[in-house]
Parts: structure tokens; C-alpha cells; sequence
């Protein structure tokens, strides 16, 4: 064994040099032994080749194959080494990188080339370790993408804030591995102020949270989104007493505003054991962003279109908007045979107030109007400012009979509004004039254009009774 150690820790070059030296002493060493082998010198001769001839040639070949054999062994010895080196190379060149055993080395040559190559598959190991930690964070970034991509269309087709906020709640709770996730809305001129929008599972809310004090809630109070550990303060944020046993949990909330009146709170919890690293704030933060973003979209979209289908001064429907709403409310009151009533309102002398007294009167008149008609109305009737000071007023599931309750409410709400705060010098209150009319087939009244025409009319009459009254449609008698 220190025989062989000795071996494998010399080189190459000192172990040639020494089995050169030694092929050379055995040689030598063989012709002497040759030499002076005793015998009978003469009793063997063939030409000029003598028995001592013959023996000390016979020494020298013999040393010699010696010396060969013992160089054969150790080049045979390297060799093998080397070979180990080669199947070990070919085995990373098809790709495995497990722990490759090699023969003992030779030399000490061969040693540092096989402790070099070791080190290179070592290295090779790790890079293709670290590759593969690389290409799972890449394909788990890939798939968050996907995922926000696939959120953000499913959001983008939404119709209503209540779809995307149930949508946002399934792929935070998702894509975090979330215990409970929650959207609260909070509006403070609506009642309940504050409100719950989404949740998920369906019982992560134990309490009401309308009981909510919004000024005890951190996240409301600074716009900022807040991190609540296990281990810090006793006091979290405001919407923990309403959740089921939130203390053991990670808690993290994102408030956000949509448009000046509507904020949002989406309160997220992880599993008692997890934490809420700094990618999945990121992450969490990304997805209400795109959420507002939408929501914002969808709000100004509905603003656009009531404004376009309301009017400027009044706020009321406009007469743009009146063919298709009252078209579709035809047509309801046909399909499931129930009343429809609609009156038309003009206001008496308006060119006169408007002419003696300015336009603002003129205004201010048409806005007064406009708020009795909202406090007298149901939310389920349509008005709409017909032309200059008319109005059309859609009373649905409403017979004449309960029409003509509702035109006296008005017309009280009407009269008790004090313009002399506002028009100097008014010698009277203003008044209305007001014609109702009801779909009816008996009186073939049953089209649009026929209700329309038929309140246009009962107005007419109106007018031409001295004005300040109302008037019920009557079908013209046959002659």
C-alpha cells in the first residue's frame, strides 16, 4: 500500500525516468551476472559465437523483457486512469452530472487531472442547479403573468363592479394560497356607509361590517397599504373584528378610490405558518391595481353614458334618451299585461318669468322642478325634459287612477318651493299644467307614439282651461 501511494503521488516523468533507470540497472545487472556465470566457456561454440556469448546475450534479453514488462505495467496503469477520465468526460457530454467514480489515479498527474475534472463536473452541477432554480423562477413569473393577463381580460369583459370584485377576490386567493380574502366598499354619503363587496370563503365576514368606524381603520385614514404581523402590535386594522379569529393570521390590506366618493379595502390573510414577503405584496398590489384601473374604466363609462342620456341643467333623462326608455317600457307593460301611465308637464308662463326676469330665473325655475320631481318619484319611474319647459314623466305598473295621485304630490312639492329667494319682484307662484294619459286599448292607445301623443293632447287641454290644472286623456268622439 505506501508502494502504491508512493506510486500514485509521483508524475508521470520521474515514473518514466525511474523504470528507464531500473530497465537499465536490470540490464546491466543481468549481463553481469552473465559474465560471471561458472561453466564450461568452450564447450558450446558456433562460429564465432561462443557459450559466453551466448549467455551474456541471453541476460541482456532477458533484463531487457523485464524491464519492458515493468514499463508495460505502468503505462497500462495510466492508461486505465486515463480511461476513467474519458468515460467520465462521456458521460457529461450525454448529459449526467451524478457523482461519477473514477479509478485510482497513476500518477500524480493523472490525480490533479482527475481532481481538476471533478472539480469541473462539481461546478457543472451547481450551473445546471442554478439553471434549473432559474428556469422554475421563470416559469412560475410566466405562469404569474398568464395569470394576471387572464384577470385582467376576465375583468375587462365584466359589465359590473360586483363581477370584478368577486373575480379579484378568486384569483388573489388563488394565486397567494390565501386563508380568507374581503373587498369592502366604504362610501360615506351612501347608508350603510360601508359594505361588504366580495368575500372568500363566503363566511370569512362574522360580523356586519356597516358597524365599521372608518376613522379606526389605519389603511382609510392614510391611503396606505399596511402589513399586520402575528407578533406585532395588539391593535390591527379596523375590519379584524368583524373576521373569524384573524389574529393568528398574517394580515395585509390595500386600500384604493375609485372615482372621488368610492373607496375600497381588499383585507387579505395567509395561513398561520406563511408570510408576506415583498413579492407577494408586489403581487397583491398588482392585481387591485388592475382592478381600480378597470373599475375606474367602468365608472367613467357609466358617467359618460348617463351624461349622454341626460340633460345638463336639469339632471333629468333628455329627449334623446326618451324613445329607446320609454320604447322598452311598451314594451314590458305588453308582455306582461300590466299598466303603464305618463303624463306630460308644462310649465305656465315660462317665456314671461324667463323674458321679465332672466334666464338664471328661467333656471332656476326648470332645477326646481327637476328636485321635486326626485323626491316624488319612485326610483323605477322615468322622467325627462321633453323641450324647453316640458317634461315627460313615465309612471310603470301605474294606472291612471294612481297617476293622478302621484301629479297632485307633485304638484304640492311644486308649490311649496319659495323662488323668492332667488327671482326678485315674482308676482306669483309658478304653476303646471299637466296632461295624463294611459296605455289602454280600449281608448288604442297602445303604441309609443299613440301614449305620446294622447299626454300631448290631455296637456293641450290643459292649457286651453287656463293652465295651473290637469287633464285626463278622452279619445275624440265619433261624429
Amino acid at each position: 500500500m505506501a508502494v502504491r501511494r508512493l506510486i500514485s503521488e509521483t508524475s508521470l516523468r520521474t515514473q518514466i525516468l525511474a523504470l528507464c533507470a531500473i530497465s537499465a540497472a536490470i540490464t546491466a545487472v543481468g549481463a553481469v551476472v552473465s559474465m560471471t556465470w561458472t561453466g564450461q566457456q568452450e564447450s558450446f561454440t558456433f562460429g564465432p559465437y561462443t557459450f559466453f556469448h551466448w549467455r551474456l546475450t541471453t541476460g541482456v534479453v532477458v533484463a531487457s523483457l523485464l524491464g519492458l514488462a515493468l514499463v508495460a505495467l505502468a503505462v497500462n496503469r495510466v492508461i486505465r486512469s486515463l480511461r476513467g477520465v474519458r468515460d467520465g468526460m462521456n458521460r457529461i457530454i450525454q448529459g449526467e452530472l451524478t457523482h461519477l467514480p473514477a479509478p485510482s489515479p497513476a500518477t500524480s498527474d493523472i490525480g490533479l487531472l482527475q481532481e481538476t475534472f471533478e472539480q469541473m463536473v462539481r461546478r457543472l452541477r451547481e450551473a445546471r442547479e442554478e439553471n434549473d432554480r432559474i428556469q422554475s423562477a421563470l416559469r412560475a413569473r410566466n405562469q404569474t403573468v398568464d395569470r394576471l393577463l387572464d384577470f385582467s381580460h376576465t375583468i375587462q369583459g365584466a359589465g359590473k363592479a360586483d363581477q370584478i370584485f368577486s373575480t379579484l377576490c378568486h384569483f388573489l386567493q388563488t394565486e397567494l394560497s390565501l386563508s380568507g380574502v374581503a373587498v369592502i366598499g366604504h362610501e360615506a354619503d351612501s347608508s350603510p356607509a360601508t359594505t361588504i363587496k366580495a368575500a372568500l370563503p363566503a363566511d370569512f365576514i362574522a360580523g356586519p361590517v356597516a358597524d365599521m368606524d372608518s376613522a379606526c381603520c389605519p389603511c382609510l385614514r392614510q391611503h396606505q397599504p399596511r402589513h399586520f404581523r402575528c407578533d406585532g402590535a395588539p391593535v390591527r386594522c379596523a375590519v379584524d373584528q368583524f373576521l373569524k379569529q384573524p389574529e393568528r393570521h398574517p394580515a395585509y390590506c390595500v386600500p384604493f378610490n375609485v372615482g372621488p366618493k368610492f373607496q375600497f379595502l381588499v383585507h387579505m390573510l395567509l395561513p398561520e405558518d406563511q408570510a408576506w414577503t415583498e413579492e407577494r405584496r408586489q403581487l397583491a398590489q398588482t392585481y387591485v391595481n388592475t382592478a381600480q384601473s378597470t373599475l375606474t374604466s367602468l365608472q367613467l363609462l357609466a358617467e359618460a353614458e348617463q351624461q349622454s342620456m341626460t340633460d345638463v341643467l336639469t339632471g333629468l333623462y333628455n329627449r334623446r334618451s326618451l324613445e329607446s326608455l320609454l320604447a322598452r317600457e311598451v314594451a314590458l307593460a305588453e308582455r306582461h299585461n300590466r299598466p303603464l301611465a305618463v303624463f306630460m308637464v308644462d310649465m305656465d308662463r315660462f317665456k314671461q318669468i324667463n323674458d321679465a326676469h332672466g334666464h338664471a330665473a328661467g333656471d332656476y325655475l326648470l332645477k326646481a322642478f327637476a328636485d321635486c320631481v326626485r323626491i316624488t318619484l319612485r326610483k323605477t319611474d322615468l322622467a325627462f325634459r321633453f323641450g324647453g319647459d316640458e317634461f315627460v314623466v313615465a309612471l310603470p305598473q301605474t294606472t291612471i287612477a294612481q297617476a293622478q295621485q302621484v301629479v297632485q304630490k307633485l304638484r304640492q312639492a311644486f308649490a311649496s318651493v319659495d323662488f323668492s329667494s332667488a327671482i326678485t319682484h315674482l308676482d306669483q307662484q309658478p304653476t303646471l299644467s299637466i296632461g295624463i294619459a294611459e296605455r289602454s286599448a280600449a281608448q288604442n292607445v297602445l303604441t309609443l307614439s299613440a301614449l305620446l301623443g294622447a299626454a300631448d293632447q290631455a296637456l293641450y287641454d290643459a292649457k286651453n282651461a287656463n293652465r295651473n290644472c290637469v287633464k285626463l286623456y278622452t279619445p275624440p268622439q265619433a261624429a
